[in-house]
């Protein structure tokens, strides 16, 4: 008798275990949303992003929606993180450009305010050729100078095991690089201290992540430095980075970052700034910056 209660309650003992451990793989697996993995050679999903400044004072602010519709469709990317758009504003005769670039594009969007301005918004834009499943907007520490932001954009794109986390950002321009450096700080310890995210963007630093933008920062600067702490600058050899003024570009000021918790191989980089028309677009008659496209293959997630 002694030994059937025995053995029941070793039965029930291991049952209860089994059930600890199910628990726990469910509380890991909802955990780490983007858990270690090797892809093999030919099926390592690959990604199209580009990042562009389309000037919302280029030309007093007449931007012409159709050369800028035009000119992002010729990238063909899977995802476009816009700066310097107005929303309603007069001095854009009550446009809501992102809306409308979204349109003529044929692309999803998401707008993010950094601040008001001339009785609209303005700020930045994710476009997408797949759902923005949900974006959320930081406003960054601007100091005494003008408001910027930070949008993070969650989307889910085919062949991908994991969302992909978009962020976009438009850093401050002024020649002191405090404000920059408290910018860039601050988007790291979003990131990686998780703050207040949990509930929308559950376990974000495990995710696959990719940081798009003006940063108003060349490579050298301290402030590309900061981000290179967690962040990987998307480069390729023997392609010139200058994107600003577009005319006769001489900075590097627009930029793509990928998580250091991924592997990518860059398959190409283009920034078309030797003046040359590239895929049919004369670039400095559309924005005072040059694009940067970049396509992704994912090696290790």
């Amino acid at each position: 008798m002694k030994k059937q209660f025995f053995v029941l309650g070793l039965v029930g003992l291991l049952a209860w275990f089994s059930h600890a451990y199910a628990s726990q793989d469910l509380v890991q697996s909802q955990y780490y949303s983007s858990p270690n993995k090797v892809y093999e050679k030919d099926k390592q999903p690959q990604i199209t992003v580009a990042n562009y400044n389309i000037a919302g004072g280029l030309r007093k602010h007449t931007v012409d929606l159709d050369l800028v519709a035009k000119a992002i469709k010729s990238m063909n990317a899977d995802i476009v993180t816009l700066e310097e758009v107005d929303q309603n504003t007069t001095r854009s005769n009550g446009l809501d450009q992102a809306k409308i670039i979204a349109e003529k594009t044929g692309m999803y969007y998401a707008f993010g305010k950094a601040t008001d301005m001339k009785g609209g918004n303005y700020g930045n834009a994710i476009l997408s050729k797949y759902p923005i499943e949900k974006t959320k907007v930081f406003l960054l520490p601007s100091g005494d100078y003008e408001q910027r932001a930070l949008m993070l954009s969650k989307i889910n794109l085919p062949g991908f095991d994991s969302p992909i986390y978009i962020f976009n950002s438009h850093f401050d321009w002024h020649e002191e690089d405090e404000v920059r450096m408290s910018q860039a700080r601050f988007i790291n310890s979003i990131v990686f201290d998780d703050l207040d995210l949990d509930e929308e963007f559950p376990n974000l630093a495990s995710g696959i992540m990719i940081l798009l933008g003006d940063f108003n920062s060349v490579k050298n600067d301290r402030v590309v430095k900061e981000f290179e702490k967690y962040w990987t600058l998307v480069k390729q050899e023997n392609v010139d980075p200058r994107t600003w003024p577009a005319g006769n570009p001489g900075l590097d000021l627009d930029h793509i970052f990928t998580s250091r918790n991924q592997v990518w191989e860059v398959e190409k980089l283009i920034i078309p700034n030797n003046g040359e028309e590239w895929n049919g677009i004369k670039w400095p008659l559309v924005s005072d910056h040059i694009p940067v496209i970049a396509t992704l293959k994912l090696i290790e997630q």
